[in-house]
Parts: C-alpha cells; structure tokens; sequence
C-alpha cells in the first residue's frame, strides 16, 4: 500500500515540476508533455521501489517490536498489549503497563 502511494505521490510530483518548467521555458506542447509523462513514469516506478523498501523496513520494525514485547513481558500478554493496547483493564490499568505491574519489572 505504501509503495503504491509513494509511486503515485512522486510520479505527480514529477509530472508537475517538468509541465512547469516546460511551460516556463515556452517549449512547445508536445516536447512539454512528452517530457513530463517520461518524468511520470520513471518517478513512479522510483516511488513504487522506495515505498517497498519503507514497507519492509516497517514489517521489520514490527517483528523486531513483536519480539522485544515478547521477551520482555511474557508470551500471554504481547497479544492483548499490542492489538489492544489502549485498552482498559478490569483495575483501570491500560496496556503494557497491566503487564509491567505484573511482571514485577520496573
């Protein structure tokens, strides 16, 4: 999802910043918009690579997170902590912090 918005955002991008520039140097029409859809093609599939790359260094910021979770409060409580983590407990405590007081950790 995130590459299809960054190829999208920075394909436009482009194909704004070359009809500008286009039109403010008075090339003739054809050159402009022939310059402008290659900049919007080139630029979107840079996008598209780029917001890959961020998806997969989030999916690994999330396992990575996961896995802390795990190691630190317990494999019972990571799923509850971070589906439903501003959730109430039945004591008024919310999320990871049910856990920390339970865990006895500080």
């Amino acid at each position: 999802m995130i590459a299809r918005y960054a190829g999208a955002t920075l394909g436009l991008l482009a194909f704004t910043v070359a009809a500008v520039s286009g039109l403010l140097v008075q090339n003739p029409v054809s050159v402009t918009l022939s310059r402008s859809m290659l900049a919007l093609i080139l630029f979107c599939v840079v996008g598209m690579v780029l917001g890959q790359a961020a998806q997969v260094v989030i999916r690994e910021h999330e396992a990575d997170r996961r896995s802390e979770i795990k190691r630190r409060f317990g494999e019972r409580d990571v799923d509850r902590d971070v589906d439903g983590a501003g959730a109430e407990s039945p004591t008024g405590e919310r999320g990871a912090v049910r856990a920390l007081g339970r865990s006895g950790r500080s």
